[in-house]
């Protein structure tokens, strides 16, 4: 498919690479493929529900973002599939090395590194918001701008 082109100029060439993307993915679960191309088929005849067909083809695409997406191109508006907004990944690696810097930082001070650990915990635990714990950590490391700097990396 041509990116974002509109549903009024699919080509059945598009069609054909879209089923080609679908096929290419189902590769080692040829089931999966036929379930979709015989739902397709019932879609077409008009057979069955319609959210409930859409609903088996969002189970079989499951994990499948891209093509869930491009599938909106065959759908009127009224039945489009969205998405929540994807959270941002978070960078293990760096968590890490923040974790470790801020560690080794207050060693001398271990209670400030209890401190960020406590308020992190309360943020994990959903009992203080990303802007109250931004706020807390601020605070805790107002004389380190550096660490202020990595949080606001650190905390997706």
């Amino acid at each position: 498919m041509k990116g974002s082109s509109s549903k009024e100029d699919v080509t059945s060439n598009d069609t054909k690479i879209y089923i080609k993307e679908i096929k290419d993915a189902f590769k080692d679960d040829k089931n999966k493929f036929n379930e979709f191309l015989k739902t397709m088929k019932d879609i077409k005849k008009k057979r069955g529900n319609i959210v409930c067909m859409l609903a088996k083809v969002k189970e079989l695409f499951e994990g499948h973002r891209e093509l869930l997406l491009k599938f909106n191109t065959y759908l009127p508006n009224e039945f489009e599939i969205t998405f929540p907004p994807e959270k941002p990944e978070i960078n293990i690696e760096y968590a890490k090395k923040y974790l470790s810097k801020v560690k080794t930082r207050f060693q001398d001070d271990p209670d400030i590194y209890r401190s960020f650990i406590a308020i992190m915990n309360m943020y994990r635990n959903k009992k203080r918001s990303g802007e109250e714990v931004q706020q807390m950590v601020f605070s805790l490391f107002k004389d380190h701008p550096d660490l202020v700097d990595g949080f606001i990396e650190f905390l997706p």
